[in-house]
């Protein structure tokens, strides 16, 4: 631990405890000696005009009364954990994002680089020595997820000219409710008020949107959650049907460790593993299934297997 988070950890311990704090206590927290804890407040004293004083009675240190919960060291102060931490962040949302918030973010990026290089971390080190390797993600132009963004947190209603999976596009007016990031791609959940019902809008399909100047409809967060999560995947809605998938013992175990769905059930049998899951549309269901072919077989319902089955077959006609 270097003095910086010495310093940022003993404005932390004193702001947060009223009363004096033993040196004993303070070298405990920070993982040092007692000599090394006087020396850190000795330095913040002399170069940051930190008010800590000694108090006898109580045997330990702390900021004067008159100065605690006002005093505040300049500039930001994180710890090179916290540091390294933020800095891992904004370069995952770089790459999950797609770039989106870049702009909105350098000068954030800038002083967090200029921080780790006080600390002898070069920024460049994260981009060399760790890697995010996005998959499928779709473009979303930065002032359209801006915008979205906006009336999200402004609880203000859209307008938007949606393209469906068959190219069709319609108007609606819609009220935002959650954005959604889901398998590298964003989503939003909304009441259309054009279908007068809760639906999920990808984001890369919004061709035009615009913020109107109209409050959104608020819905109760359960109906929410009962709504989007109930459903297997990014299809939302009621649960109807139960899906019972069998998975062979090449790949039983990797699949026991995995989370499919928040309500799924699981249960071995003879070194296959039987795995139970609530869904609404089996869509994205059947290509999770097809992704562990032929190590998966569909026990239950019937319908869902024969789609299974069709798929497969219709995919084995185009290598005859």
């Amino acid at each position: 631990m270097d003095k910086f988070d010495r310093f940022q950890l003993l404005h932390r311990q004193f702001r947060q405890h009223r009363k004096p704090v033993p040196l004993s206590r303070l070298a405990v927290l920070l993982e040092c000696s007692e000599k090394t804890v006087k020396r850190a407040i000795d330095n913040m004293r002399d170069y940051l005009d930190a008010p800590i004083a000694y108090f006898p009675d109580a045997k330990g240190w702390a900021y004067t009364t008159e100065d605690q919960g006002r005093y505040e060291l300049p500039g930001l102060w994180l710890t090179s954990t916290e540091l390294q931490s933020l800095a891992l962040l904004l370069q995952l949302l770089d790459s999950f994002g797609n770039g989106l918030l870049n702009r909105e973010l350098v000068v954030i990026e800038e002083y967090i680089g200029k921080l780790l290089a006080s600390r002898g971390i070069e920024r460049s080190a994260f981009d060399q020595h760790i890697k995010v390797l996005p998959l499928s993600n779709r473009y979303i132009a930065n002032h359209m997820f801006a915008n979205v963004c906006e009336a999200v947190l402004k609880k203000q209603k859209l307008a938007i000219s949606y393209r469906n999976y068959q190219r069709h596009i319609s108007k609606r007016t819609i009220s935002p409710q959650t954005l959604v990031y889901y398998r590298e791609n964003w989503y939003l959940d909304a009441w259309c008020h054009l279908r007068n019902g809760l639906r999920t809008f990808s984001l890369a399909r919004v061709e035009k949107l615009t913020i109107l100047d109209e409050r959104a409809s608020a819905l109760p967060c359960e109906q929410l959650n009962a709504h989007f999560t109930e459903g297997y995947g990014i299809f939302s809605g009621e649960a109807k049907y139960t899906a019972v998938l069998r998975f062979s013992s090449e790949i039983a175990h990797e699949i026991a460790m995995q989370q499919w769905h928040p309500n799924q059930q699981g249960s071995w049998d003879n070194g296959h593993f039987l795995l139970t899951l609530p869904y609404s549309d089996e869509r994205e269901l059947i290509q999770d299934i097809l992704r562990y072919s032929p190590y998966v077989r569909v026990e239950q319902p019937s319908a869902l297997q024969l789609s299974v089955r069709d798929r497969l077959q219709r995919a084995i006609q185009l290598y005859k």
